[in-house]
């Protein structure tokens, strides 16, 4: 079960980062803006995505989640192909849009499995392991990518990665999985639940701790492979190349590290799981800053590296703490807020302000910024969440306890 959301995943985050190395092919065939390749890049896919996630996570609380899963996966790689006949930034938004409905399916589904199928003190692992495929697929994405678009064009390698989603779909009807009674009592009221999980102080401050995070680090690998075009001489497959591999040896450790130090907090008593997520965060902000403005080229390439490691271990610890606080049968509902701020909001915004900026200042080296400093910020407000879940640890458990507004 876990090698296929695995594989789901890996694709899923393909699909979504190879638009930004197409940037520069798009820009010009095209003619848009910074503003309007950011608005693609991030509010097209994630505006949609994260309301859509509300139905997912609804349906994953009260049906076959594998099904909720083959569903979007033929969504979003039929719409990714559908990229490849993009005449201008409205139908490329629009193919951008439905890739983000599709997507929206995976990630509730996933949660709620891993918490079903995995005991609390193995949920960083597998976390980090499922999170690990974010990196592969967003490696594959920006390092496959460049090269192709210069080899084929930039629709091609569209209608490429949208096919590649299709061939998984006999391995997710490949998994068996019974159907769910549905919820009954506090868990059935949808807006109950909602509520409820809303005004719990912990997951308000993960969740905008995550939002703040995320929308650095989808910035970050939005905009960096146009800086590297632009400031370092590097041609697009280079750029794509360089950040793909980095991305794929830096995110794949990322994850698995910070998931396993997660749990190895818990084990041990020594410190929480959300130390793994500060110490990372504060680390990730000076190592972003190396990839921009280093001249000397093995700290350039090893801060390329240790930055999306940074990035991708303050993850895993997260959601592991998310599912042990939040009862099973709300899981899929939870992840679909956890959407929202994280894949809602902080997706949008990060790529969008960065472009923003860079047009409103003529300067997207000074846009770079922003980034570094939502690093600082998450990091920062990570510690507040941090005290609210050890204060109320005891009464955590392994089927998890229900959420209670402070």
């Amino acid at each position: 079960m876990l090698a296929m959301l695995t594989a789901v995943n890996m694709v899923n985050w393909a699909d979504r980062n190879v638009v930004p190395i197409l940037f520069p092919g798009i820009r010009r065939e095209l003619a848009l803006s910074d503003t309007e390749l950011g608005m693609i890049g991030g509010l097209a896919f994630s505006a949609i995505y994260a309301i859509s996630s509300f139905g997912f996570g609804y349906g994953a609380d009260r049906t076959v989640r594998r099904n909720l899963i083959l569903f979007g996966l033929i969504v979003w790689s039929v719409a990714t192909a559908a990229g490849g006949f993009a005449r201008g930034f409205s139908s490329l938004f629009a193919a951008r849009f439905f890739t983000g409905i599709g997507e929206a399916s995976l990630y509730p589904a996933a949660m709620s499995l891993i918490g079903e199928r995995f005991p609390a003190a193995a949920r960083g692992r597998a976390m980090g392991i499922f999170g690990a495929a974010s990196a592969v697929g967003g490696g594959l994405g920006i390092g496959l990518g460049g090269p192709l678009s210069e080899m084929l064009g930039w629709r091609q390698v569209f209608f490429l990665y949208g096919g590649l989603g299709l061939l998984l779909v006999p391995l997710v009807m490949s998994v068996a999985e019974r159907r769910r009674p549905r919820p009954s009592g506090a868990d059935a009221d949808t807006l109950g639940v909602l509520g409820e999980l809303v005004m719990d102080r912990r997951l308000l401050l993960l969740w905008m701790s995550g939002m703040i995070m995320i929308a650095s680090g989808i910035g970050y690998a939005t905009w960096v492979p146009s800086y590297f075009v632009r400031f370092r001489a590097m041609d697009v497959s280079q750029a794509g190349l360089f950040f793909g591999l980095a991305m794929l040896v830096g995110g794949v450790g990322g994850a698995v590290l910070g998931g396993t130090l997660a749990d190895r907090c818990r084990r041990s008593g020594r410190g929480s799981e959300l130390d793994v997520s500060i110490v990372t965060a504060a680390l990730g902000a000076p190592l972003a800053a190396l990839t921009l403005v280093a001249q000397w080229d093995p700290l350039f390439m090893a801060a390329g590296v240790l930055a999306p490691m940074a990035i991708f271990a303050y993850f895993p610890p997260i959601q592991a703490v998310i599912i042990d606080i939040v009862p099973p049968r709300r899981h899929g509902i939870a992840y679909a807020i956890n959407i929202l701020f994280l894949g809602g909001v902080g997706t949008a915004l990060g790529p969008f302000l960065i472009g923003w900026v860079s047009d409103a200042t003529g300067s997207l080296r000074s846009a770079m910024a922003l980034p570094v400093i939502w690093m600082v910020l998450a990091a920062l407000l990570m510690e507040p969440a941090k005290r609210a879940v050890v204060r109320r640890a005891p009464g955590r458990t392994e089927a998890g306890i229900a959420s209670e507004p402070s």
